[in-house]
C-alpha cells in the first residue's frame, strides 16, 4: 500500500510521484480512463476535425487568397448561428472535461486515505464527482472570474519586468507558483469544508511552508511531462519533413502538402491527449504535497499507529 500521510521533502515529492504510480497506477489509469476514456476519444475526434478543416482552408488559400476569403466570409455570414452554438458547446465541454480531469486525482487520492487503499471502482469516483459538482463548478467559476484576472494582472507585470532582466526569473517561478497554489486550493476546497477564499488561503500557506522543495519538485516532474510529450510527437514530425524534403514535382509536392497536413493534424491531436493524461502526474504531485502538510499538521500516521496497537 502507498503511504500517502508522511513528511517529504523535495527528493520524496518526485520519487513519490511515480512511487504511487508504480504502486497503485494501473488502478488509477484503469479508474481514469473509464471516467474520462470516452470524452477524450471525443476531443480527439473534434479536435482533427477542426485542425483539417483549418490546414484545408490554409493550404488551398495559397493559390487562391481572395477566392478563400470570400468563401469564408460568405459561409461564416450564411452560418453565423451555427458556429455560434457550435463555439458555445466546444467551450462546455472543454470546461466539463477539464473540470472533471482535474477532479479525479483529488477525489481518488481521498478515496485511497479513507479506505486505505485501492479498494473502490470509477462509480465510487463518479458519485464522488457528482455530489460534489456544485462546489467544483463553484471552484471553477471563482477562478475563471477572480483568479485569473488577478494572474493576467500579475504576469502582465512580470513580462513587463522581463525588459529589465529581473522579471525573467519571476516569471519562470511564478508559472509553477501560480499552478501549485491553484491545485492544493481545489484539493483544500474539495475535501474540507472551505469556501473559496479560505480554500485560497490554505493552498497559499502550504505553499508558503515548503516552497522551493514543492516548487523544485512541480518543475522536475513538468520537465519530464515535456520530455513525454516530445517522444510521443517527434516521430510524426520528422516523417512529415523527410517527405517534404524527399519530395519531387508538382504532384508529389501536393500530395506531400497533404501528408504533412494529416500528420501535423495528428501531432496536434496527440499533444491535446497527452497533456490532459500526463497531467494526472502534475496533480499527483501536488496531492502529496496537500497530503504531506496535512501529516505535518495533524500526525495522521502515528494516531493511526497509535489506532492500530490499541485494537492489537
Amino acid at each position: 500500500m502507498f503511504i500517502l500521510f508522511k513528511k517529504r521533502d523535495f527528493g520524496d515529492y518526485v520519487s513519490d510521484t511515480f512511487q504511487f504510480f508504480k504502486a497503485t497506477g494501473r488502478h488509477y489509469l484503469k479508474n481514469y480512463f473509464t471516467i474520462s476514456g470516452i470524452l477524450l476519444v471525443i476531443l480527439a475526434g473534434l479536435t482533427y476535425f477542426l485542425f483539417h478543416v483549418y490546414f484545408d482552408f490554409i493550404i488551398s488559400g495559397r493559390l487562391a487568397v481572395n477566392k478563400n476569403l470570400d468563401y469564408l466570409q460568405n459561409f461564416t455570414e450564411t452560418n453565423l448561428g451555427l458556429i455560434i452554438i457550435g463555439a458555445i458547446l466546444f467551450f462546455i465541454f472543454i470546461i466539463f472535461l477539464s473540470m472533471l480531469n482535474y477532479s479525479i486525482p483529488v477525489i481518488y487520492l481521498d478515496l485511497y486515505a479513507k479506505n486505505k487503499g485501492n479498494s473502490f471502482g470509477a462509480k465510487d469516483i463518479l458519485d464522488r464527482f457528482k455530489s460534489s459538482f456544485g462546489r467544483i463548478l463553484i471552484f471553477f467559476l471563482g477562478l475563471f472570474f477572480i483568479v485569473t484576472p488577478l494572474l493576467i494582472l500579475i504576469f502582465t507585470l512580470l513580462v513587463l519586468l522581463c525588459f529589465i532582466i529581473i522579471g525573467i526569473p519571476l516569471i519562470l517561478f511564478a508559472i509553477p507558483t501560480a499552478m501549485s497554489w491553484i491545485t492544493l486550493s481545489f484539493y483544500e476546497f474539495l475535501n474540507n469544508d472551505k469556501n473559496f477564499f479560505e480554500a485560497l488561503g490554505s493552498g497559499f500557506k502550504h505553499i508558503q511552508n515548503q516552497y522551493f522543495p514543492n516548487i523544485g519538485s512541480l518543475m522536475i516532474i513538468y520537465i519530464i511531462i515535456q520530455i513525454a510529450m516530445s517522444v510521443f510527437t517527434i516521430i510524426p514530425y520528422a516523417f512529415g519533413m523527410a517527405s517534404l524534403f524527399t519530395s519531387n514535382g508538382a504532384g508529389d509536392h501536393n500530395e506531400t502538402l497533404s501528408t504533412i497536413k494529416v500528420l501535423i493534424t495528428i501531432i496536434m491531436v496527440i499533444s491535446i491527449l497527452m497533456s490532459y493524461i500526463l497531467n494526472n502526474l502534475l496533480f499527483i504531485n501536488q496531492g502529496l504535497v496537500y497530503y504531506s502538510r496535512r501529516e505535518n499538521d495533524e500526525n495522521i500516521s502515528s494516531k493511526d499507529s497509535i489506532d492500530l496497537i490499541g485494537s492489537e
